[in-house]
């Protein structure tokens, strides 16, 4: 069994978890290290290999049981009903990975549950640990939400149970299909407020919003707006599957205003009253970002030119939401809506905060440059978006079309900006196994700019502050870099037998690192020593071994052995220039 995050904290930044089975210790300066994979080192302290293989099967938030039905109950039976709330957005009423939802993520497609020789080779742990942990316990697809969370053990074993039987029979029993056309039959028919929406004491089935508690959800002028004309906000429906919409009633202006007082005048508990001001989320925009990828709402919900549409559409949530009301939701969204697909994420009401941020669209400066959106770091991003980067990069915090190009998720954290403005300007090889080349785009000198303001804003929120002692002060010793030379020699961590930097590394260039000579130009020191004390943390799945996991791991016969010494003095010879 795979281990159950017990808290927020337990959850590793970045774009995955550690790798299980790997270790760390706790050090001097207070970060942890990480046992790498990749080669093993030939210091003292060796590295342990620590490669997981494991499938993905994914499964995303969807298919409510039927109008007006509760949550399913726990029982032997009851994994049918789990998988039609939970799943079948995505996969499939039959589990064929043919959802509705499904063209939405064509980065990684829902797998064909029905598949036998794919489903033979999971064991039902495997499949427990999937469903109830996500994608990312198992170093595989971002889009699949945990129901850990949400779903009991009993529940979960259930809907394993049931997912089992998909690759033995054909498709879901006839009876289970008609009864989700029955439910669009409804929406065809019933055309009245209370018909689809639950207003004040009527027992309407909900195949549309509940609006007996809108006061304190919905911004007044956005609910006029769509009363007069309205949008699709959630194209999966209400109920997922459903296709329930929203029908134009032609109302004049004043009836959307009338309408709209009335309807906010109705507040449920926890909402804030009139005059009260929503507690105001802490932490910076892309904090939120960084959030919303990591907790996979991008399955199902689209913002930003992607995502999927098993849920609402989040591009103009802030237009729409209060965003204190946002946090209460993400934070516990079926104590809001008891019938919500949407699964409990299991994070504090700090990181909710974060996420409602940044769906509300307060983005903070970063470092002078102003918020995204506005100035040379929103023309960066622009730009980023319209020669179609994302096509060989990993967007910032998400996934790329191919991946061919590096990750630039925390890109500002580890390349100085003055390198990254003359790169754009002039494109060289950096790794020499890829066959990729970066093409020059012809950037005027304020686009040039403006890119290069846009990735250097890329940082990771998240990271905890080197300490001082760590900081590169801007001073070199000639017996710092002598024990440089000495720890990166073949006797101790050959550095260069991977990377260029003294003459042709070995093996293939597919096995090379980049040329260590660029490093004093493209690197900033400080990234360089998070680099080395847990490159896993920063890089997920990178070949570069971790030299120095814990206090014991650096040789004892270089600067007595003293691991930070051994640290700075690799960074101090790599930063010198020229070598």
């Amino acid at each position: 069994m795979g281990r159950w995050w017990s808290s927020p904290a337990d959850i590793p930044s970045g774009r995955g978890r550690p790798r299980s089975g790997s270790a760390s210790a706790p050090r001097r300066d207070g970060l942890r290290g990480v046992c790498s994979s990749g080669k093993p080192h030939h210091g003292r302290g060796g590295i342990r290999m620590a490669w997981k293989t494991s499938v993905l099967l994914v499964m995303h938030v969807v298919l409510a049981a039927g109008a007006g039905q509760a949550a399913p109950e726990t029982g032997p039976g009851q994994g049918e009903a789990l998988f039609r709330r939970y799943c079948a957005v995505c996969h499939g009423a039959a589990g064929k990975g043919d959802g509705p939802n499904a063209r939405h993520l064509d980065e990684t497609q829902p797998r064909d549950l029905t598949d036998r020789g794919y489903m033979g080779r999971l064991s039902d742990d495997h499949l427990f640990q999937v469903i109830g942990e996500g994608g990312r316990a198992v170093d595989r697809s971002p889009f699949m939400p945990p129901f850990g969370k949400t779903l009991s053990r009993e529940q979960l074993a259930n809907l394993v149970s049931y997912v089992r039987k998909l690759s033995a029979e054909p498709s879901l029993p006839a009876a289970a299909v008609e009864g989700i056309e029955a439910v669009g039959a409804r929406l065809v028919e019933e055309l009245g407020c209370a018909g689809c929406h639950r207003i004040g004491d009527s027992r309407a089935r909900p195949i549309a919003p509940d609006l007996r508690r809108l006061g304190g959800k919905i911004r007044r002028e956005w609910l006029v707006r769509f009363l007069e004309a309205p949008r699709r906000i959630r194209p999966a429906g209400y109920v997922p599957l459903s296709r329930s919409r929203m029908p134009d009633f032609r109302v004049s202006h004043e009836e959307a205003e009338a309408l709209a007082a009335y309807l906010l005048d109705r507040r449920g508990g926890g909402g804030p009253r009139p005059g009260q001001r929503a507690a105001e989320p802490p932490g910076r925009g892309e904090q939120g970002q960084q959030l919303f990828l990591r907790y996979a709402c991008r399955a199902c919900h689209f913002r930003g030119g992607a995502g999927g549409a098993a849920g609402p559409d989040l591009t103009a949530a802030g237009d729409r939401l209060d965003p204190g009301w946002m946090a209460r939701y993400i934070l516990d969204p079926l104590a809001l809506d008891p019938l919500s697909p949407m699964p409990r994420l299991g994070i504090g009401a700090g990181e909710a905060l974060a996420i409602a941020r940044y769906l509300a669209g307060d983005r903070a400066p970063v470092e002078g440059d102003g918020a995204r959106g506005s100035g040379a770091v929103g023309l960066g991003e622009r730009l980023f978006r319209e020669f179609r980067c994302a096509a060989c990069h990993p967007e910032p915090g998400g996934e790329s079309e191919g991946d061919p190009g590096p990750d630039l998720t925390h890109v500002g954290d580890k390349l100085r900006a003055e390198w990254v403005g003359s790169f754009l300007a002039d494109p060289h090889p950096v790794r020499p196994w890829l066959r990729a080349r970066m093409p020059a785009f012809g950037l005027s000198e304020a686009e040039r700019r403006a890119v290069t303001a846009f990735l250097v804003s890329l940082r990771d929120p998240a990271a905890p502050p080197l300490p001082a002692r760590l900081r590169f002060s801007g001073a070199t010793s000639p017996q710092s870099l002598e024990a440089a030379r000495r720890l990166m020699s073949r006797e101790y961590l050959a550095c260069f037998t991977c990377h260029p930097g003294q003459g042709r590394p070995e093996g293939s260039p597919q096995e090379w690192g980049p040329d260590l000579t660029l490093a004093a130009r493209r690197l900033n020191p400080d990234w360089i020593v998070r680099w080395l004390l847990d490159p896993q943390r920063l890089q997920p799945g990178t070949k570069m071994p971790a030299f120095f996991p814990d206090a014991e791991s650096g040789p004892e016969d270089i600067l007595d052995g003293d691991e930070e010494r051994q640290v700075l003095a690799i960074r101090d010879f790599l930063i010198t220039s020229p070598r």
